[in-house]
């Protein structure tokens, strides 16, 4: 029986960064360049299953002329921030309605997503069960997404220990690796005058902290622990919400509670719409915000972590899209990512049909 050769793919993490492994995926297909072998880390793992159920397409449409508000309203479901800022479910729904039940073991192609055990440390590669859970284990940025438990792991994104993991895919033995890395380099620098402001902005903020009162971080750390909390939800469950157990004489105290609840679900929308804006809205001369900071630092070791991949594991080909001006959560800017992958994409196509013939040439000559 004819063996063919085997094309491997490696997809790099880094959010909205991550629609430029659609430009590649698309440019690779449309020259008849098959992929056989999909291994994908956070942004990298969601492209990959899109691809491999043929749902490309599809997402393409659903963010194409978003803004960043619209495009938010499909992950953010802003949560009592204890591990993390968001649960996950309207990401979850997200990728369900694109990528269905499917299981990994069914995909045409081999598949592995990425994830990284918050517990040991180790890097997990997801190659069997749902491909949803895979994807969600693998995109769950810490301090935005809460942790995933699969499989009696309690996994974050795999960014945070394997952005790039050309490795994994090695072990899967393709003829051909291609990794697609998106953090060739480091964030762009600003200028010495950008830099003198933000720097004093920072110290200006740090000079006027000022220390909470010891009753409020009593009284704070009282409402964060979790028994005491929960024990909270139940007595208000069982007040109020249970089947005719509304008590007499709270009627008013039942409505009071109903409308607070109301309130509360449209503080969501309004907490959303702040975090957006908090994204959204950098301002290169004055103090880095919370998002900004957690974003920067990941990018940075991201780049370091990729760097030394490359330095001890060489792919056959390498594609780096220069994704300027595209951050973590802009996911309304897909399109400008999405044609940086295209770019590199087309100038490797040459190298890899060359490398395609000789690895054709060399088997035959096996055989």
């Amino acid at each position: 029986m004819d063996r063919k050769i085997r094309v491997g793919i490696a997809l790099d993490s880094g959010g909205a960064m991550g629609g430029a492994h659609i430009g590649v995926l698309e440019v690779l297909k449309e020259h008849g360049i098959p992929i056989d072998i999909i291994v994908g880390s956070s942004a990298g793992a969601a492209v990959g299953a899109l691809y491999a159920c043929g749902a490309l397409e599809a997402f393409k449409e659903l963010i194409s002329g978003l803004s960043f508000i619209d495009a938010l309203s499909f992950y953010a479901d802003p949560v009592f921030p204890v591990s993390g800022l968001f649960a996950g479910k309207k990401a979850r729904k997200f990728f369900q309605s694109l990528l269905g039940d499917t299981k990994i073991e069914d995909l045409p192609v081999t598949y592995a997503a990425v994830a990284t055990d918050l517990l040991t440390g180790e890097t997990v590669a997801i190659s069997r069960g749902s491909l949803v859970d895979a994807v969600m284990a693998s995109i769950s940025m810490p301090g935005i997404f809460k942790p995933v438990v699969l499989d009696n792991r309690l996994l974050t994104d795999g960014g945070v220990s394997d952005p790039l993991p050309l490795d994994i895919l090695m072990d899967c033995s393709p003829d051909i690796t291609i990794a697609c890395n998106l953090h060739s380099k480091l964030p762009d620098k600003l200028s010495a005058t950008q830099n003198r402001a933000i720097v004093k902005a920072q110290e200006k903020s740090s000079r006027n902290d000022e220390d909470l009162p010891s009753w409020f971080i009593d009284r704070a750390l009282g409402v964060f622990r979790t028994e005491k909390l929960a024990a909270q939800v139940k007595s208000i469950r069982e007040t109020f919400l249970s089947p005719g157990r509304t008590p007499a004489g709270s009627i008013r105290d039942h409505e009071l509670f109903i409308a607070l609840q109301q309130q509360l679900n449209q503080s969501r929308d309004k907490i959303a719409s702040l975090i957006g804006r908090s994204f959204a809205e950098k301002d290169t001369a004055g103090m880095l915000n919370i998002f900004e900071v957690m974003l920067s630092a990941t990018n940075i070791q991201q780049y370091q972590k990729n760097r030394l991949m490359l330095m001890h594991l060489k792919p056959d080909i390498l594609i780096e899209p220069v994704v300027d001006g595209v951050r973590a959560l802009e996911f309304n800017k897909g399109e400008r990512a999405i044609e940086q992958g295209r770019i590199k994409a087309l100038e490797a196509v040459p190298k890899i049909r060359a490398l395609l013939e000789r690895r054709e040439k060399e088997l035959e000559g096996g055989r």
